[in-house]
């Protein structure tokens, strides 16, 4: 058993090699929707991963707002979103402020699984 990135897994679940048993969002993927969310078993179960455009701490806020309303104009093309689709993936956009919000939201609520389990940084 392991957990797995749907990417890295689901073009062997469809050709039967493999088995899933669930996803660890919340509710189901939409590039699988026939994959159960594990939480429909297992309230509460919420793991995903994400990947944010990143820059300097110390970028000016003129360049924060262009470069993220060019990331939203590409996450809105149809041609993006259908690569991401073909990756077996979903990109969103959200704001700056948001992603912040999510990063710190995220950070606090998996803070005492990890202490919990005795990882450090080394």
């Amino acid at each position: 058993m392991m957990f797995d990135n749907i990417p890295g897994t689901l073009t062997q679940a469809r050709a039967g090699k493999v088995r899933p048993l669930g996803v660890t969002s919340t509710k189901r993927s939409p590039v699988a929707p026939e994959i159960p969310a594990i939480a429909e078993t297992l309230p509460g179960m919420d793991m995903i991963s994400w990947t944010t455009l990143t820059g300097p701490a110390k970028l000016p806020p003129n360049v924060v707002e262009r470069l993220s309303g060019l990331a939203k104009k590409a996450l809105e093309s149809e041609d993006l979103k259908a690569k991401y689709a073909d990756l077996a993936t979903t990109a969103w956009w959200s704001t700056p402020a948001d992603t912040l919000a999510f990063r710190d939201s995220e950070e606090a609520r998996l803070a005492p699984i990890i202490k919990a389990s005795g990882a450090r940084v080394d």
